[in-house]
């Protein structure tokens, strides 16, 4: 039989490749490919170490269509999500629970962007969500119903007990756009925060800056960011409470930490 990439990881398509890094698919790296499978932007087949050999359908070379665990999991999610008792779930979630002629939702907020969860699947500005990973980590929030109280113990993605390698080649990502977009610029950084809604807080490491900002309702995130000096590069760090893992899968919380990213250093 062949492998199934359904449900995989992306470190675990990752170590189906041959971590050359040889770049002939196109790409820098191995796991660079590995995320693109996941996503369904391409097939294990496209390695030129893997041409011929078995794909998530038992066959060779059956093309990037055939990799459909990105819409499956979302769906799976989504109607695991619909299902709960949203007047419940929504005050255990941070959300806000309204029943409008009949008709339920739960709106949450995630990033600087609000969602609503209806019973007919996830909505934004009243239209269906069609963005895959924006159901894939709001329904899992949702559907996990996460009830840990915030800790105070900041980590990095990382010391989560989930593949390490890969959240920390995320949270690596993540941490060098940000101070590479900023370096020296610290005015600038913090008129960004204040523009996506950050609270500049105090914290446990001797920064030039530190913010937290809620990625969702009971998941916030704290950025501690050094500018370059003449000495020193510019650096950034990305922490969360301890309590994350109760709240939402952290391979799905690593890609919520990149969409932050993009947004913070986007012009």
């Amino acid at each position: 039989m062949g492998f199934s990439c359904y449900n995989k990881s992306v470190i675990e398509i990752y170590k189906k490749l041959p971590g050359t890094n040889c770049g002939q698919c196109g790409l820098s790296s191995c796991m660079a490919f590995a995320l693109k499978v996941k996503k369904s932007q391409a097939s294990l087949s496209e390695c030129p170490f893997m041409a011929g050999r078995a794909t998530d359908e038992g066959q060779p070379g059956s093309g990037a269509s055939s990799f459909s665990s990105y819409e499956q999991v979302s769906q799976e999610l989504e109607k695991e999500a619909v299902g709960v008792d949203f007047k419940e779930t929504a005050g255990i979630v941070g959300g806000i629970y309204e029943a409008l002629d009949g008709r339920e939702t739960i709106t949450l907020k995630m990033i600087r962007t609000v969602y609503e969860l209806r019973k007919d699947g996830l909505f934004r500005n009243n239209a269906y969500c069609e963005d895959l990973w924006a159901t894939i980590i709001l329904c899992d929030y949702v559907r996990r119903k996460g009830r840990s109280p915030m800790t105070g113990q900041w980590l990095p993605l990382g010391l989560f007990p989930h593949p390490a390698s890969l959240v920390k080649a995320f949270q690596s990502s993540a941490e060098k756009k940000i101070a590479a977009g900023f370096k020296r610029d610290l005015k600038g950084l913090k008129q960004r925060c204040i523009a996506l809604g950050v609270s500049e807080t105090e914290g446990k490491t001797n920064a030039d800056f530190i913010c937290r900002f809620d990625l969702l309702p009971h998941v916030p995130l704290y950025l501690s960011f050094w500018a370059a000096d003449e000495e020193f590069d510019a650096d950034c760090t990305l922490l969360f409470d301890s309590s994350a893992e109760g709240h939402i899968n952290i391979e799905y919380l690593a890609y919520l930490v990149e969409r932050f990213a993009a947004e913070l250093v986007a012009e």
